[in-house]
């Protein structure tokens, strides 16, 4: 009579079929080798089928063993579960937590969230780094990105992305400026104007959108800048027209203090991503930020597209 596999067992042999040798399925487990052998060899006695093929250099799983792996696996995370269920009745949310985000993002959006945050968790210790390259949370050693993704895609499989919503990028200037000078009716009228660009798009031209019309506006430039709050620092000193990510403008907007220019025209869109290392289970602490920021990141985008129901996508 066969009798009922040992949990250990089981646990033993899923990190053998996941590490590939004894060896490293005993450095998972933080045991000696010789026990998961033995804990395998027990376990295929409670089945009473082989499930490993032993060589000197690697293990090779039977049949019987492939059909058992997705179940000692799912005993893996059912436990995993368990712990964490239990060390959330007995634990605070408590200690270190770093996030990274561009410039205008920390100043706009995510800034003001993670105080709020501190205010609600005060025993969270949150640092911000703020950091306009990208950012690999694995290689950095980051909780959470906050990542512009104008490529559209999150390409690195060992990372989880949580859609939290888009931002456009426009033309804007102050009122006096435009006061100042000729009348902007077209695009070509840029090309008489002062533009606070970066030296691509300077070079390259501005690529304008209206509805699935595209072209490229020749324009002059003074002074080159891929900083936004130093953009939107000078054209609200009248200083010229500047490109804008939406987020940065509203209370701009709102005051009086800037104005669209060619608001039927778009210069650029793009989706913001929620980035971290992919864990699971999820700690507790993980899941508290995320159910905190993300739906306030996501109201702070004008944006904001996710999933066209206000919900954010996952991709991995």
């Amino acid at each position: 009579m066969k009798t009922m596999p040992s949990p250990d067992n089981l646990l033993a042999f899923d990190a053998l079929a996941r590490a590939g040798s004894f060896t490293a399925a005993a450095d998972l487990l933080d045991c000696h080798k010789s026990l998961i052998s033995a804990r395998v060899k027990q376990l295929e006695r409670e089945l009473g089928a082989t499930l490993v093929l032993r060589s000197t250099r690697k293990v090779a799983l039977t049949e019987a063993g492939e059909r058992l792996r997705p179940h000692a696996a799912q005993l893996r995370e059912t436990v995993a579960r368990a712990r964490m269920a239990v060390d959330e009745t007995q634990s605070d949310l408590e200690g270190p937590l770093t996030v990274s985000t561009t410039s205008s993002l920390a100043q706009y959006v995510l800034g003001p969230v993670l105080s709020a945050l501190a205010d609600l968790h005060p025993a969270l210790q949150l640092s911000l780094q703020v950091n306009n390259r990208l950012q690999d949370p694995m290689a950095d050693v980051l909780d959470f990105c906050l990542r512009s993704a104008r490529s559209h895609k999150v390409h690195d499989e060992s990372l989880v992305a949580r859609l939290a919503g888009y931002a456009s990028e426009n033309l804007y200037a102050s009122p006096d400026y435009l006061a100042r000078h000729p009348p902007i009716r077209q695009p070509a009228d840029l090309a008489r104007h002062r533009l606070l660009v970066m030296e691509s798009e300077q070079r390259d031209g501005l690529l304008l959108r209206q509805g699935e019309r595209l072209l490229r506006q020749a324009v002059a430039a003074q002074l080159y800048l891929d900083h936004y709050p130093l953009r939107a620092e000078l054209a609200l000193a009248g200083a010229g027209i500047t490109l804008l990510a939406d987020y940065t403008v509203q209370r701009h907007l709102q005051r009086g203090e800037l104005a669209p220019v060619l608001p039927d025209w778009h210069c650029d869109y793009w989706p913001i991503y929620l980035v971290h290392p992919f864990r699971t289970p999820l700690t507790r602490k993980y899941q508290t930020f995320i159910d905190f920021v993300l739906p306030r990141v996501t109201a702070a985008l004008p944006s904001h597209r996710a999933d066209q129901a206000g919900r954010a996508s996952i991709t991995r």
